[in-house]
């Protein structure tokens, strides 16, 4: 179970509080949950992306971890701690390396993904992005699913209500003994300008989340307070934390000083 943390500022900042300093940080998480498949973290420095990937645990590489997130300031942050789901039962070594860690990126586009992917038939389905993919990370497959998807309804809401769809109609093609083509779809997702965040999820197990609780572990929260947003896999601190609900999208972005936030029920 992955956990992961978007981050968008009027002004730049430096993630550090929420990846490293916080009671609940995604540091701790990864501690707490034995989060210990990788690590990732992308930024934008003005429009240009930059992405840092460890395929080695983030707490027993802590300095790195450190130095790298110290000399970020941005506007614009995502980042994911991965414990590696293995839909094709396939020995863990060979899950673990830099290709299967989180964020994947394409062009100025950059996601993370909690849950796992159980049709990795889709693979097949993806067009021109199958040459694309590097890994064996379900999550992959979901990335290049959404932007083929993206490509042929030009939104990106369309486009994870097609994704959705696409995983279900292979689903019910390939008849293996599965309960369901996917766990979760939760995602964070950016293209330079905005941020969304998407819950979406069909089993929990009667999980909490890792640090406090008192949510369902697929079930995300967002800190809003109009010049800073963040979203998460959950909530880092004892701020004024708020739920999604299943089904929701958020959307943010800035604009003319402040950051505008909406959330819209989308599944």
């Amino acid at each position: 179970m992955c956990r992961m943390i978007g981050i968008m500022s009027v002004d730049k900042i430096s993630p550090y509080k929420y990846l490293y300093d916080s009671e609940c940080s995604l540091y701790r998480q990864a501690e707490r949950g034995r989060q210990d498949d990788g690590w990732g973290v992308a930024y934008y420095d003005n429009s240009e992306l930059i992405v840092f990937k460890s395929p080695n645990t983030m707490y027993k590489e802590k300095e790195l971890f450190l130095r790298v997130i110290r000399n970020i300031r941005t506007h614009l942050c995502i980042a994911h701690v991965r414990n590696a789901s293995n839909p094709r039962n396939l020995p863990k070594e060979m899950l673990i390396s830099l290709e299967n860690t989180q964020p994947f990126f394409y062009g100025n586009f950059v996601f993370v993904h909690n849950g796992t992917v159980r049709v990795v038939e889709i693979e097949e389905k993806l067009g021109k992005y199958k040459r694309l993919v590097k890994g064996l990370n379900d999550s992959e497959l979901y990335f290049y699913l959404l932007l083929k998807c993206m490509d042929e309804t030009g939104d990106l809401i369309e486009a994870v209500k097609k994704t959705e769809k696409v995983m279900w109609e292979t689903f019910k093609e390939v008849k293996r003994n599965i309960k369901n083509p996917f766990s979760s779809l939760n995602m964070i997702f950016s293209d330079g300008k905005r941020l969304y965040a998407l819950t979406r999820y069909i089993e929990h197990h009667n999980s909490k989340s890792i640090c406090y609780g008192d949510a369902e572990i697929f079930r995300m929260a967002y800190l809003y307070d109009g010049k800073k947003m963040v979203v998460a896999s959950e909530r880092t601190d004892n701020e004024n934390w708020a739920l999604m609900n299943n089904g929701e999208m958020l959307i943010a972005e800035i604009d003319n000083g402040r950051i505008t936030c909406t959330i819209e029920k989308i599944l």
